[in-house]
């Protein structure tokens, strides 16, 4: 790869981690078999090609943890996206803690 070629990527690259850091403990979330999920709004763990059901409630949301997101429970299993990801009470805002950060399940799948 070229260096310009790998400039050109880190955008790409810096966007996928601001994700995760835009909804409460997105570096945290493990997949069924336990697994860190770093693809957390797409249907492969390592993100990219389709999204999961969270996938394309956070881009609706315009890719923020609004109260109406985290209220929501997109995977359908009875938790809100608040309560799977750390957030019950739909109280964080961006750069603030979580109030938890154990437990964590995925909202997506």
């Amino acid at each position: 790869m070229t260096r310009l070629a790998a400039v050109a990527f880190l955008p790409l690259c810096a966007a996928r981690w601001s994700y995760l850091s835009a909804i409460p403990n997105g570096a945290l979330v493990k997949g069924c078999d336990g697994s860190l999920w770093s693809g957390v709004g797409h249907t492969r763990a390592g993100g990219g090609g389709a999204r999961n059901a969270f996938g394309n409630d956070f881009a609706a949301a315009g890719f923020t943890w609004t109260t109406g997101l985290c209220q929501k429970d997109s995977d359908g299993d009875g938790l809100s996206n608040g309560r799977e990801l750390g957030d019950p009470d739909c109280v964080r805002t961006a750069g603030s803690a979580p109030r938890f950060n154990v437990g964590i399940t995925h909202p997506g799948i």
